[in-house]
C-alpha cells in the first residue's frame, strides 16, 4: 500500500486534496466537529464513490505533525476497501451489523489480508468494539482504531452521530495485521493486582478496589495526594489484567466520594494493576522490530496514537523523534484519537495500528 497526503490549516478541501490523485481510500481528520460536515461532503464531491472517513483530532504522516484545519491522507495500489458505518454506536450498534457483513463481502475478505480501521464517536467505544470484533475475529479479521474527539463522525461524504465509521481493508499483495504498543510495564517485583469490589461502568466510575476507595488505593500506593491524581495517570495509569495480557485504563478525575472515573470503563470482579512507565524509546524499537519481522518490511502502518500519548511524548521532547523512528522504517500515517481499539478490547494511552504487508 502506498500513503500520500495533503492538508489546509484554514481546512480548504481543495487545497487538501490539490496533490491527491486515484485514491482508494480517503482517512480525514479536521481540527473541530463544525467542520466535519463541510469536510466530508467536498471530499465526496471530489472523489465520489471512493471509501473515506473521518473524525476530529490531530494527525501525523511520516515526520509532519498537523493540529489546525484538514488533513487527509490518502491510500493507493494494491489494496481494495469498502466504508459503511454502524449507526447507534453506544445503545445497538448490532442493529447495522449487516454493513460490515456486506463490506467484508464487497472486498472478498480473506483470513489474514483482511482488516478494519475505525474510528467511532466518542462515548460509543465500547459497544462498537464489541460488535465489530465478535464479527471479524472469529472470522480471523483484525481490527484496529480509535476514537474521534468528537460526537460525530463521517463516512462517505455524510456525518453520523453517535456511529463508528469503519474501512475494511485486502491487501492484495500480502497480510496485514494489527499491533498495540503498550509503554508501561509492573513496576519490578510488585505486580500487585487489586480487585474492583464496587464499580458503576455506565459512568466509567472505579468505586473501591478491595473494598477501599479506589482513591485512597492509589494514593497510598503511589505515596500521592489526592490532587496528584489526574496528572499520575501519565506514569502511573491503571492496567486491567485480562488473561496474559495488561490493557491500559487512563484516569479521568476523581470524585468527593472517594471514586476514580477513567476513560475507559472497569466492571465488578476486574482486576487492575498500577502500571509504571517503561523504556518507550525501546519499545518503540521493539514494536518496529516486530513488524518488520513478522512481515518481512511493511510497506505502510496506518494508526492511532492516544491524546495521552502525545501529551506525553511531547513534554518529554520526544513526539518529533516517534514521527522520525516510525517513518524511517515504513510510511507511516495516523491520528491522535480519545481511545483506541484492539482487536477485541478498547484502551487508552495505546497506540494500535494495521500494518501492511
Amino acid at each position: 500500500m502506498k500513503i500520500t497526503y495533503g492538508s489546509s490549516k484554514t481546512g480548504n478541501v481543495s487545497e487538501a486534496l490539490r496533490n491527491i490523485a486515484e485514491p482508494a481510500a480517503l482517512f480525514f481528520s479536521v481540527a473541530s466537529e463544525d467542520m466535519l460536515e463541510k469536510a466530508a461532503l467536498e471530499i465526496e464531491q471530489a472523489f465520489p464513490g471512493v471509501a473515506s472517513i473521518g473524525g476530529v483530532g490531530q494527525a501525523y504522516i511520516g515526520k509532519q505533525f498537523f493540529d489546525a484545519g484538514l488533513t487527509v491522507i490518502a491510500m493507493k495500489e494494491n489494496i481494495k476497501v469498502a466504508a459503511d458505518v454502524l449507526e447507534q454506536a453506544s445503545v445497538m450498534p448490532i442493529k447495522y451489523i449487516r454493513r460490515l457483513e456486506n463490506a467484508v463481502q464487497a472486498v472478498g475478505g480473506e483470513r489474514g489480508k483482511t482488516a478494519c480501521f475505525d474510528i467511532c464517536s466518542a462515548g460509543a467505544d465500547v459497544r462498537a468494539v464489541t460488535t465489530l470484533s465478535d464479527y471479524l475475529c472469529r472470522r480471523g479479521y483484525d481490527l484496529a482504531g480509535g476514537t474521534s474527539n468528537s460526537a460525530a463522525v463521517a463516512c462517505n461524504g455524510k456525518v453520523y452521530q453517535d456511529a463508528c465509521a469503519f474501512f475494511i481493508f485486502k491487501n492484495l499483495k500480502g497480510k496485514i495485521k494489527s499491533y498495540k504498543e503498550n509503554i508501561y510495564i509492573h513496576p519490578q517485583g510488585n505486580e500487585k493486582q487489586f480487585m474492583v469490589t464496587e464499580a458503576n461502568p455506565k459512568d466509567y466510575r472505579i468505586r473501591t478496589l478491595e473494598n477501599e476507595t479506589a482513591e485512597k488505593v492509589y494514593t497510598s500506593e503511589l505515596g500521592i495526594t489526592r490532587d496528584k491524581i489526574t496528572t499520575q495517570t501519565f506514569k502511573n495509569p491503571f492496567g486491567h489484567v485480562c488473561d496474559s495480557d495488561t490493557y491500559i485504563v487512563s484516569i479521568k478525575g476523581v470524585e468527593a466520594d472517594g471514586s476514580i472515573t477513567t476513560f475507559r470503563p472497569a466492571n465488578k470482579m476486574d482486576f487492575l494493576t498500577i502500571l509504571s512507565m517503561g523504556d518507550y524509546r525501546e519499545v518503540v524499537q521493539d514494536t518496529i522490530a516486530r513488524i518488520r519481522s513478522e512481515l518481512g518490511g511493511a510497506s505502510a502502518v496506518l494508526s492511532i496514537n492516544c491524546l495521552f500519548r502525545y501529551i506525553m511524548f511531547s513534554d518529554e521532547q520526544y513526539w518529533d523523534s516517534y514521527l522520525a523512528e516510525m517513518c524511517r522504517s515504513f510510511s507511516h500515517a495516523g491520528m491522535v484519537g480519545v481511545g483506541e481499539h484492539y482487536n477485541t478490547q478498547f484502551v487508552n494511552q495505546t497506540m494500535c495500528c494495521l500494518a501492511f504487508e
